[in-house]
């Protein structure tokens, strides 16, 4: 072992701090060694562990539907055009016009196996798997769109195509795909899209169905849900489509009986049989729930099951080149990406970019950060979940417009959203979970372009990477170490505005790692006084930490009982008090709360009637039941006496 730590020590002679005594040389060589073991981060870069196993996703099960026809990618396969689909009788003129006046490059690889399949298998429902950011919004609406030109004379006034949505962002967006159709070819305005989706005026959305009698109807499960109660024979008895974007997400939320409901309401009220309605079901991943709700929401004895992954190819887009900053600590990670972006706008006016961050208020204080350090030199949007439906709706439309610009949000801008020309994706932190990373970079390179991401991490939130490659099989090959200048800290303190902000900002992240320590497998007593740590270096004074005012603030952040504490926070007010089960095993009295009270009434001590071990005296309870579990009979015992 120690032949192998003197190897090692050869190899890598400087570390990031710089030689110090013959103590550092150890220290050097053995945590040289234990990486080479096991894997992290050696100085220099970031060393995965081995990969035991990479978790394949199951492959589909045949049992939960009645026919599967499985057609698997295909290595080679010959290239198919929106001019040979029209050829070829596959579209019509009329959308074959509009979508060619969109100036696509060319048909992605999604959209050239799905078309075809959707369009002609008349009485089959179709499952297709595709990763993110590959076209799978124009995979489905273009078949739609063929069968309402192929139908027109049919049930003109009536909905034929319901499109389920997990989020109302992503049901907006494909509404905004919808009308980019309708905007490139007029004559197909006549096939009119309403979106029902919540945090919008329920009775406007119904007075706007009365009046459009749409054949596209682009929903929310709960929303949709609502409307179908009260409005399903008046507008949904002709559906002959229905379609589940991101089903895995929807799944995820917890739509699972709401999609049921929505299905079942659906074939009950279709006025040409319970088994009309055709199922089109798209997602990033199938994993056992995705095929049971498949198995039980398909109509059709065939199931076409299309498949544009190759299980052995990584998740992310490979035209995404992926970067990882490492920095000692969490806010030398701030820095880093701050840093990043000035550079990156002296070299090009016109950068784009999403910003994404781990918490809402996080979100909201680098915002304000930004803000006032960018001024005009780049305006800042900021996007989360807390925000309302209609300012975030403006807030898309801004950015989708904007030739420049930083979007800086949470992960509800991690799926579904459509940002054209969008150079770079940046992260601070990790994802909520693992597979949002790879939503997050999906939202450059889209189309077919190329795009980059750039991660930020200290150096304990490394197994994340670990994680990373193990269960998605994604590698961030470039590796590069960040060390701030002397100047960081002083000049991030002055663009602060609001201390309370970054109070907020800091407790959230704090309780965001302390929740996903199981998740990437993190090392908790090492992770959180890093995280806590990041309040005073902002604030350019490593003593101050994060302020807690009362206990219940304590236990909410899930620290009453924790020794780390005190460490970690300035605690104020009944915060200082010794954690709640301290002191376990000394003597004293239970019930004291109650007996207190009961004294201030009644002017005698309750709690004086119970003994040390628990139970009135004059029955002595506690003491009868201290001795039972000593093997002993108290009660035999007074009646031999």
């Amino acid at each position: 072992m120690l032949l192998r730590s003197l190897l090692c020590l050869g190899k890598n002679p400087v570390t990031r701090g710089g030689l110090g005594s013959g103590g550092g040389w150890v220290l050097v060589a053995k945590r040289c060694y234990q990486r080479d073991r096991r894997g992290g981060y050696n100085g220099r870069r970031f060393d995965q562990r081995r990969v035991r196993r990479a978790e394949d996703e199951p492959e589909l099960n045949s049992a939960h539907f009645s026919k599967l026809i499985h057609h698997p990618k295909e290595e080679n396969a010959p290239e198919v055009t929106l001019d040979q689909l029209l050829e070829q009788g596959v579209i019509d003129k009329t959308l074959h016009k509009s979508v060619s006046r969109m100036n696509f490059a060319g048909l992605t690889s999604v959209q050239q196996k799905t078309i075809r399949p959707i369009v002609e298998s008349k009485e089959q429902d179709v499952i297709a798997r595709a990763k993110t950011g590959t076209g799978k919004t124009f995979a489905f609406l273009i078949p739609i769109f063929q069968h309402l030109i192929n139908t027109r004379r049919e049930s003109q006034y009536m909905v034929k195509c319901v499109i389920v949505a997990p989020t109302r962002d992503l049901a907006l967006q494909i509404e905004s795909e919808v009308k980019k159709i309708h905007e490139h070819n007029y004559g197909l305005k006549k096939f009119g899209c309403v979106s029902l989706v919540g945090g919008t005026n329920f009775g406007s959305a119904m007075r706007k169905m009365s009046s459009l009698r749409p054949n596209i109807v682009i929903a929310t499960p709960g929303r949709l849900m609502a409307v179908l109660e009260q409005y399903a024979d008046k507008y949904f008895r002709f559906v002959d489509f229905k379609v589940l974007d991101e089903a895995d997400r929807l799944l995820e939320i917890g739509f699972k009986e709401d999609l049921e409901q929505i299905s079942d309401l659906l074939n009950e009220k279709n006025s040409i049989s319970s088994d009309h309605i055709r199922t089109l079901l798209f997602s990033a991943t199938l994993d056992e729930k995705v095929q049971l709700l498949a198995g039980k929401i398909m109509n059709k004895d065939e199931c076409v099951f299309l498949d544009t992954v190759d299980k052995n190819e990584p998740e992310a887009h490979e035209k995404i080149e992926q970067s990882l900053v490492v920095s000692e600590k969490m806010a030398h990670s701030i820095y880093a990406a701050i840093d990043h972006i000035k550079k990156r706008i002296e070299a090009d006016k016109n950068y784009k970019a999403i910003l994404f961050t781990p918490t809402v208020k996080f979100t909201r204080f680098l915002s304000s950060v930004l803000r006032k350090d960018l001024r005009s030199k780049l305006p800042v949007l900021e996007f989360h979940g807390q925000i309302d439906q209609k300012k975030r709706t403006y807030l898309v439309q801004q950015f989708k417009r904007d030739r420049s610009g930083l979007l800086v949000c949470t992960d509800v801008g991690a799926r579904g959203m459509d940002f054209p020309n969008v150079e770079e994706v940046l992260q601070i932190g990790v994802p909520s979970e693992l597979a949002n990373y790879i939503h997050r970079i999906g939202r450059t390179a889209r189309g077919g372009s190329e795009g980059a991401s750039v991660i930020f991490l200290c150096e304990e939130e490394l197994p994340f990477v670990d994680t990373l490659l193990r269960r998605k099989k994604v590698e961030i090959k470039n590796q590069e170490e960040y060390s701030p200048s002397e100047t960081s800290a002083t000049e991030f303190e002055q663009k602060i505005n609001d201390e309370e902000l970054l109070t907020d900002a800091i407790t959230s992240l704090i309780s965001f790692y302390r929740s996903s320590v199981k998740e990437y497998g993190f090392h908790e007593r090492r992770l959180l006084p890093e995280v806590a740590s990041t309040y005073g270096l902002l604030l350019n004074d490593e003593q101050r930490k994060v302020p807690i005012h009362s206990r219940v603030q304590l236990e909410r952040l899930g620290f009453a009982r924790s020794s780390l504490a005190s460490e970690m926070f300035e605690l104020h007010g009944d915060a200082t008090q010794a954690p709640r089960g301290e002191g376990r095993g000394q003597s004293r009295p239970r019930f004291n709360r109650r007996g207190s009270g009961y004294n201030d009434r009644n002017k005698k001590s309750f709690s004086s009637n119970f003994n040390d071990e628990g139970g009135r005296r004059n029955q002595n309870y506690g003491r009868k039941f201290y001795e039972r579990r000593q093997g002993h009979n108290p009660d035999f015992a007074t009646a031999m006496d």
